[in-house]
């Protein structure tokens, strides 16, 4: 079986070599990605982790290495005999871990899953344990792991309804791969009763909640004050009235940029901000913006001396702060069948947020949210359009929304700390196999 997935791994990977070229393209050493996710190191590179004990953790992307940083400044704080090895598949991603790198944590490029790369990254390594973020599933990362007798757990765990429906319809390819599973902590108890259902024993799973929630600094500072700075920041006006799009994906830059031009004849002080899920369409973004006669800042550029219609995010890193001086929110990938992006960020700013129906990655939050008035679903342009123009004309309605978008993002704390709580007790029980099926109860 491991031949015919290694057959079946290179044959798929010639197939999407031009597309992969691209994104390699994007990254900042092509050539050392190359590298790494071969499995290959430079040999003062491995000289780094002789003698070390290793926690590898991997995170697929942005969003992941974003939910991990709190846990692993922590992690480095509390475990200061270990070196952590942060791995990305993504440029992106591996962009947003190289700023967590320090004497303790190192960033690199997770290894193709191939039998040869992944033993020898593993060999390199010699982890004590590997953390997935989220659910993170390679059938020879897992074989191998269990080969080193290294084991894996999953951190943050998720499985959406989608996610859950393929995998049960390859459940026969898939046959114990979630066996293999050394322990898996999840978000919800629906994603545990998932896990469960795909073969996951029960006295390996636990409930911990969503360690996004601890990563943004809910009440440490005054959000007016930080508006007030972030405006002034950005070169926007006192008096004017800000809509931030986030995490938008095509088709829904169209539905509100077409709201957006009709209400500036009745708010001539709205500007737009406008973020892309993916910044290299910004590009094409701003060709269609200026076809529409409006006047375009990047967030690249200087901040004018003139006025501006828009601000067209085209670099990672600013989104939640643009987040803290906005009146309005709304949370793309909703609209398309992405399954929305986190609202968590601009809840903890106390932001009036709309989304739209397709939230099935985020479901649980975007439950919350909706029942505690914290967020409004809506289900179409004219929805949303209905929406927005209610909320610009009644501010205390936006700040309500805002206020219980904030009280229920701050009553969902405390995941990161449970998680460290569970990992310094496996740690611990780690010497003591016969410890280690009862660690979960720690």
């Amino acid at each position: 079986m491991t031949f015919l997935y290694n057959a079946a791994f290179i044959l798929f990977g010639f197939f999407y070599l031009p597309v992969f070229l691209v994104k390699a393209g994007r990254a900042e050493n092509p050539r050392e990605l190359f590298r790494q996710r071969l499995g290959f190191f430079h040999r003062e590179w491995q000289q780094k982790f002789i003698g070390k004990k290793i926690i590898w953790i991997h995170a697929v992307s942005v969003g992941e290495v974003l939910a991990a940083s709190r846990f692993i400044s922590e992690c480095v704080q509390r475990f200061a005999d270990h070196h952590f090895v942060l791995t990305t598949v993504t440029p992106t991603g591996q962009k947003m871990a190289k700023t967590l790198e320090s004497k303790s944590v190192t960033a690199c490029y997770f290894p193709f899953d191939l039998t040869f790369a992944v033993r020898s990254f593993m060999k390199t390594l010699g982890p004590e344990c590997l953390l997935l973020m989220e659910t993170e599933l390679w059938p020879n990362l897992l074989v191998e792991a269990r080969r080193a007798h290294v084991p894996v757990i999953i951190l943050n765990g998720r499985l959406s309804e989608k996610s859950f429906r393929r995998y049960k319809r390859g459940h026969f390819f898939l046959k114990g791969l979630f066996g293999k599973l050394d322990f898996v902590m999840t978000q919800t108890s629906q994603d545990l009763n998932r896990f469960a259902a795909l073969g996951v024993p029960q006295d390996r799973l636990l409930a911990l909640g969503n360690m996004k929630f601890d990563n943004i600094p809910v009440g440490e500072a005054d959000t007016a004050l930080l508006s007030r700075a972030l405006r002034n920041e950005w070169g926007f006006g006192a008096q004017d009235l800000i809509w931030v799009a986030g995490s938008t994906h095509p088709g829904e830059e169209e539905k509100v940029t077409s709201i957006f031009l009709d209400l500036r004849a009745t708010h001539p002080r709205l500007k737009l901000v406008l973020a892309p899920r993916h910044i290299e369409r910004a590009k094409a973004l701003r060709q269609r913006l200026v076809r529409q006669k409006l006047r375009v800042r990047l967030a690249t550029q200087p901040a004018p001396e003139g006025e501006f219609d828009v601000l067209l995010v085209d670099c990672l890193g600013v989104l939640k702060n643009l987040y803290a001086l906005a009146d309005l929110v709304f949370v793309g990938g909703s609209f398309v069948k992405r399954g929305g992006q986190n609202p968590i960020e601009p809840a903890g700013f106390r932001r009036a947020i709309l989304h739209g129906p397709n939230v099935f990655n985020f479901l649980s939050v975007y439950n919350q949210l909706n029942a505690e008035g914290g967020a409004i679903r809506v289900r179409d342009s004219a929805q949303l359009d209905f929406a927005v123009r209610r909320l610009l004309n009644h501010p205390a309605e936006r700040a309500e929304l805002g206020e219980n978008a904030f009280r229920t993002v701050k009553s969902l704390q405390g995941a990161t700390e449970r998680h460290l709580s569970w990992l310094a007790g496996f740690l611990k029980a780690k010497s003591q196999p016969e410890r280690i099926a009862h660690v979960h109860a720690m």
